[in-house]
């Protein structure tokens, strides 16, 4: 049987970042398509790698490694005393790793990687920023001090970018963008049978990052070098359109001239007000709360100096998401072979809060493998059922949520299956050979899924710590700002 041929350009959603790294890229979700239809990960499919650690900042693997050195419950000394040195010492190796260490090292790979996204990538990324660019930012972030107290690597996510783009470190390739690295994939090995692409998040997201809107709208004289426009968290619809017309045309201009016949399978934007990196409080009037703040932060907390979004800066990201999802609409409605995927859609679908669900959380699941006809869906054997809810133990057993991941941002493995049923789904429509969601492989995401079989038990006593001292966190958040 001949095999499919997949490739995918986009962001951390597409790259497989997960719990505040990059370290699990076999199992981002479209390498679990890859998988759906046969394919082996790394080698039919190749993807980049990152080495043991994860970049910059990898949870799970610290929450482990904290284990080993705490008590089985530690108190709050030992949170207050002894974490922050074992935090250090992790963070300490990530740098050593990472700037000067293997980690730093080019690749023995010198050919392309089948999957081209990059974490952290806006579309001004997509569009411009090349190797060549991206070690002037490193440099510039690390600074005259090498290594630093409590740094993470400098310019985590361009060197992420050079790995990908420009994995041997060659000279030749020091101009390559998103585009250029997948231009040179096809001319190495031929026309695709099918292309991913998931881009426009981190034209929003960063508002719920930073819990503050920097809007480009009414900025004149913007910048077009991406390093530079990264002091904006929200795109204008203006330069979004701009920017997505520019990518959309530039991409449809290469696959006609090199990849002919290629079904194109563009994600939109979910609204970032899903995803539990913040959480609702006060007045729900069936679509907003009056204000998010971090998800650790008890309802009956004070603000005062805690960083926030109200409820008109909610519904001003969502209504600027909307548009920049009617821009995408429209781009990939113009072009022959395209077909939109409205993981917008999916996010609202299985939002638990939004739809009245905390009594029952999993109901969200349930419900849509119901419409499904999948009763019977391995995830829903999982107990409690996995939920969009932040992930929560008790005891060392999880209690609440299995489909995001520790950062609260990015989705499990498993959360990743899901979203590669739904792109599959749509390739399943468009009639592509072999396509169908019943084929991604659950028994082995479910078991290469860390917080699912191993669940950490310190998330526990952290998020108690963080409920209990939030008002100390936010504040000195501020005050160090």
């Amino acid at each position: 049987m001949t095999k499919l041929k997949i490739a995918a350009i986009g962001d951390s959603l597409t790259q497989g970042f997960q719990s505040g790294a990059i370290w699990n890229t076999a199992w981002s979700f479209p390498a679990i398509v890859a998988r759906s239809y046969g394919l082996a990960v790394p080698s039919d499919f190749r993807v980049p790698s990152f080495g043991k650690l994860g970049l910059p900042l990898n949870l799970e693997r610290l929450l482990y490694e904290a284990e080993e050195r705490l008590s089985a419950r530690p108190s709050d000394f030992e949170l207050f005393v002894r974490l922050p040195l074992v935090i250090q010492d992790f963070i300490d190796e990530v740098e050593d790793y990472y700037e000067r260490g293997a980690g730093a090292a080019p690749a023995k790979f010198g050919g392309s990687y089948h999957n081209q996204a990059v974490w952290g990538f806006a579309l001004a990324d997509a569009l411009r920023l090349t190797p060549e660019r991206s070690q002037a930012a490193i440099l510039a972030e690390e600074g005259w001090i090498e290594d630093d107290f409590l740094g993470l690597p400098s310019g985590s996510m361009y060197r992420t970018a050079k790995k990908v783009f420009n994995p041997k470190d060659v000279a030749e390739r020091a101009q390559d963008t998103q585009l250029r690295a997948l231009e040179r994939l096809l001319e190495a090995d031929g026309p695709l049978d099918i292309l991913v692409v998931w881009l426009g998040a981190n034209d929003a997201l960063g508002t719920v990052l930073d819990l503050e809107i920097k809007d480009m709208t009414g900025v004149d004289d913007l910048p077009t070098d991406p390093v530079q426009l990264a002091q904006w968290n929200l795109t204008s619809e203006a330069v979004f359109r701009s920017d997505y017309t520019q990518l959309a045309g530039e991409l449809d201009a290469l696959l006609r001239r090199l990849s002919p016949g290629t079904q194109v399978f563009v994600g939109n934007v979910p609204h970032v007000t899903i995803p539990p990196i913040t959480r609702g409080s006060g007045h729900f009037d069936g679509a907003y709360f009056d204000q998010y703040r971090r998800f650790f932060v008890p309802d009956d907390t004070p603000t005062l100096l805690l960083e926030r979004l109200t409820r008109e800066d909610a519904q001003k990201i969502d209504q600027r998401i909307d548009s920049f999802n009617v821009c995408i609409r429209e781009q990939v409605g113009a072009r022959q072979g395209w077909h939109l995927v409205d993981t917008c859609a999916l996010l609202d679908e299985l939002a638990v809060r939004r739809n009245n669900a905390e009594a029952d959380p999993g109901q969200r699941l349930r419900q849509h493998y119901l419409d499904r006809g999948r009763p019977d869906h391995p995830l829903l054997r999982e107990t409690p059922v996995p939920s969009i809810l932040m992930y929560q133990v008790k005891n060392g057993v999880r209690t609440q949520g299995g489909l995001m991941s520790l950062d609260g941002v990015h989705p499990s493995t498993i959360g990743y299956g899901v979203i590669a049923e739904h792109f599959l789904e749509a390739m399943q429509a468009a009639g592509v050979p072999g396509s169908d969601p019943r084929n991604v492989p659950w028994d082995d995401v479910i078991a290469n899924d860390q917080l699912l079989g191993h669940p950490p038990r310190l998330w526990e006593q952290l998020s108690r710590f963080g409920q209990r001292y939030a008002l100390l966190w936010g504040t000195l958040a501020k005050a160090l700002a």
